[in-house]
């Protein structure tokens, strides 16, 4: 889960800084200003590799382990991803129903896998009407539209993208699914990083992540057509055509999730939006491209293979 993002690279960082903080990015491939500490700054590269090994590992053990403690594993995650936020919406004054959302995504996760599709429409109507009976019952009822809004943002981005997880796992040979969603997510991560730091002059976004390039992302892209072309094409239930088709469906989700938490940070005036993984930021920082690869990569796949 601990993923190399392009521009925020092993160090985590594609976030500009406040201007109130008085400092700014770097674009990406400028000469930097200080050799040794190139994409590193403000981060300790040995301790991010071995956080993100640990996380990686314990993923992979569960994955192959059992359904449940994967979705065990991965339910633990998403509620410490939605204690994140929570933080961060409180120190802007907003105060969402962070148990709401919990409950309502433990349910769309849990049931994505049991019952399904459905599972995630009760979770949705859970968080919808969890949401205003919790400011209904609530004694802070002056800021009712931020309150509502912040905790359907975070139950939408959070959990319901997370249950699509489930639906994948749910499939024929589920396992290897994920495994390779997670595994194209990575390598995507990895080429854009690679690409854009040796090739990158034309900015993809500049006024959201002003680090990311266009050539990262077509290094990214190739990296993860070669990997989905030599490796997830000989997974149990893929062949060559779904592989290649899933790689390019993977890049573009990936890229949108990993500007979506940036804008949102930007908004926030936040560098990371946790610290629980040491050396990368906080668990939201990681998973934040799987999570927009999640649903579609399943709609892909239902697309094309039932």
């Amino acid at each position: 889960m601990g993923t190399v993002g392009e521009g925020r690279g092993i160090d985590g960082e594609d976030e500009p800084r406040s201007d109130a903080a008085g400092t700014r990015d770097r674009a990406e491939g400028d000469p930097p200003a200080e050799p040794s500490r190139r994409r590193t700054a403000g981060r300790n590269l040995p301790l991010a590799i071995a956080s993100g090994l640990v996380l990686a590992a314990a993923l992979l053990g569960s994955l192959f382990t059992s359904a449940i403690l994967l979705l065990a594993f991965v339910g633990a995650l998403l509620v410490i991803a939605l204690l994140e936020l929570d933080v961060a919406f409180r120190q802007q004054g907003v105060r969402p129903a962070t148990p709401v959302a919990g409950g309502a995504g433990l349910v769309m996760l849990f049931g994505a896998y049991w019952v399904g599709p459905s599972a995630q429409v009760l979770g949705l109507l859970l968080l919808l009407f969890g949401a205003v009976l919790w400011v209904f019952l609530g004694t802070d009822r002056e800021r009712v539209v931020p309150t509502i809004s912040a905790t359907l943002l975070g139950g939408l981005w959070v959990p319901f993208l997370a249950s699509h997880l489930a639906l994948l796992l749910a499939r024929d040979d589920g396992d290897w699914a994920v495994l390779a969603v997670i595994a194209l997510v990575v390598s995507n991560d990895i080429g854009a990083y690679g690409f854009g730091a040796a090739f990158g002059r034309h900015k993809l976004a500049p006024r959201v992540s002003p680090a990311k390039s266009w050539e990262g992302l077509a290094g990214g892209l190739a990296t993860v057509l070669l990997l989905a072309a030599l490796v997830t094409a000989r997974l149990p239930g893929f062949d060559l055509p779904t592989a290649l088709l899933l790689g390019a469906v993977v890049v573009p989700a990936a890229t949108l999730g990993d500007l979506t938490e940036s804008l949102v940070k930007r908004d926030l005036g936040v560098k990371d939006l946790g610290s629980i993984v040491p050396g990368h930021g906080g668990i939201m920082d990681r998973v934040d491209s799987i999570l927009f690869a999640l649903p579609a990569a399943h709609l892909l796949l239902l697309a094309v293979g039932g």
